[in-house]
C-alpha cells in the first residue's frame, strides 16, 4: 500500500558521506527546534482559546462508521453524529441493539444504516463493508488516500497506557489499538496523506456496565454522554491524542519518567488501582435497550 524507501532517504541513513549526513542532520535538529517552538505555542494557543470562536470540523453529509454502535457510548456517538446531519452507520453484534440505536435516532427524527457484524470474522467485515460502500460510503482507506481525505478515529483506553490489574486480555487489545493506530499515522503522513486526520481515543473507567463494581479512588468514572461529546469535539478540532479525563494525560508519561519503584508505589499506595480493580464483579452482554 506504500512505497519503498528512496534512493535519496536512503542517503540521509547510510554513511556513505559522513559529511552530508551530519550537516543534514544539524540542519534537521535546527528545523525540528523551529517547528517544536511553532507547534507548541500554537497548542498552548488552541488550548486557551474557546470553542466558539474556534473554526470546526463540518462534518454534515460526512458518513460516518461507528463499530460496536449498538450500546453504550456508540449508540450515544451515533446520535451525536446524526444531529451533525452525518450520515451514520452502525456496525454491531447484537442485531437487538442495532435496532434500539435505530429507533432512538429515528425518535430524533434522524436515519442511520444498521448491521450486524462480528469484527471477528475478517469475511463477515470485509463483506459488510463493501455493502456499505455500494450503497453510500464509497470509501475506507483505499479510497480516502486516492482522496487524500478522511478521519479515522481509534477507541482504545487507558488501559493501553498503563497495564491495569485484572485486565491482562483487555489491556493488551488496547495497547494493540494505540499501536496499531500510530504506525498507521505514521505510515499515512510519512508519504504526505495529510489530508487524512487521525483522532486516538483513550478514556479512563466508563460508567457503562463494562466494569461493574469498580470503585476508583482518585477520578470517577466518566459519564458515556460526557465521553460520546468529547470524541465529536476532538473530531470536530482534529485532535490527534484524547484522554479523557484530561488529568489522566499528565499521570501516564510518569511511568517512563519516573524510577520503576516509584510509578508502583504511585500506583499501588496513592491511585489504589489493584484495590479498586479487585472489586470488579465482571461484565454481562451490553443490553439492547
Amino acid at each position: 500500500m506504500f512505497g519503498a524507501i528512496s534512493t535519496s532517504l536512503q542517503r540521509l541513513l547510510h554513511m556513505d558521506n559522513p559529511l552530508y549526513v551530519i550537516l543534514q542532520f544539524i540542519w534537521d535538529l535546527l528545523v525540528f527546534l523551529v517547528k517544536a517552538t511553532y507547534f507548541t505555542a500554537e497548542t498552548i494557543y488552541y488550548s486557551l482559546l474557546p470553542n466558539y470562536l474556534r473554526k470546526m470540523k463540518n462534518v454534515s453529509g460526512q458518513v460516518v462508521l461507528i463499530t460496536g454502535g449498538g450500546g453504550g457510548v456508540g449508540r450515544l456517538l451515533a446520535l451525536n453524529f446524526a444531529k451533525q446531519n452525518a450520515r451514520v452507520v452502525v456496525w454491531d453484534i447484537n442485531p437487538e441493539a442495532i435496532k434500539t440505536t435505530m429507533d432512538l435516532l429515528a425518535r430524533n427524527g434522524y436515519t442511520c444504516k444498521g448491521y450486524v457484524v462480528d469484527i471477528s470474522d475478517r469475511d463477515q467485515v470485509y463483506e459488510r463493508a463493501a455493502q456499505t460502500i455500494n450503497e453510500i460510503v464509497k470509501a475506507f482507506l483505499p479510497q480516502m488516500m486516492q482522496n487524500n481525505r478522511g478521519h479515522i478515529v481509534t477507541v482504545g483506553s487507558v488501559t493501553g497506557m498503563l497495564g491495569t490489574y485484572g485486565c491482562s486480555d483487555y489491556s493488551a487489545t488496547k495497547f494493540a489499538c494505540v499501536g496499531f493506530h500510530e504506525s498507521l499515522l505514521t505510515d499515512l503522513k510519512t508519504h504526505g496523506y495529510d489530508g487524512i486526520h487521525m483522532t486516538l481515543i483513550c478514556p479512563y473507567y466508563i460508567n457503562t456496565g463494562m466494569f461493574s463494581g469498580v470503585r476508583p479512588r482518585m477520578f470517577p468514572m466518566l459519564h458515556p454522554q460526557y465521553v460520546a461529546d468529547r470524541i465529536l469535539e476532538a473530531i470536530q478540532k482534529n485532535e490527534v491524542w484524547c484522554v479523557l479525563p484530561h488529568t489522566i494525560r499528565v499521570l501516564t508519561p510518569l511511568k517512563c519518567l519516573l524510577p520503576a519503584k516509584v510509578c508502583w508505589e504511585l500506583m499501588s499506595r496513592v491511585i489504589r488501582g489493584p484495590e479498586s480493580m479487585m472489586m470488579f464483579q465482571g461484565r454481562g452482554r451490553v443490553p439492547a435497550g
